[in-house]
């Protein structure tokens, strides 16, 4: 009786990890310069404009896309 109860145990604690909720990295919402930044790319620089669209520029400076959010 004891060896089926640590068998129990053991099954319920090896199998904890799947009744946690998603983790703080996961859950976590991106803020609205991580989309603008996910949007024109890793290394680019942006601007927000005055109508609500965001220019793109490459590292240069130049031109790329003008994104709407």
């Amino acid at each position: 009786m004891n060896w089926l109860a640590a068998a129990l145990v053991a099954l319920v604690m090896s199998a904890a990890y799947l009744l946690d909720g998603p983790s703080e990295h996961d859950a976590r919402v991106d803020t609205k310069e991580e989309l603008i930044q996910k949007l024109c790319g890793e290394n680019a620089a942006w601007k927000l404009l005055a109508d609500g669209s965001v220019q793109c520029y490459t590292h240069r400076g130049h031109k790329t896309k003008k994104v709407t959010l």
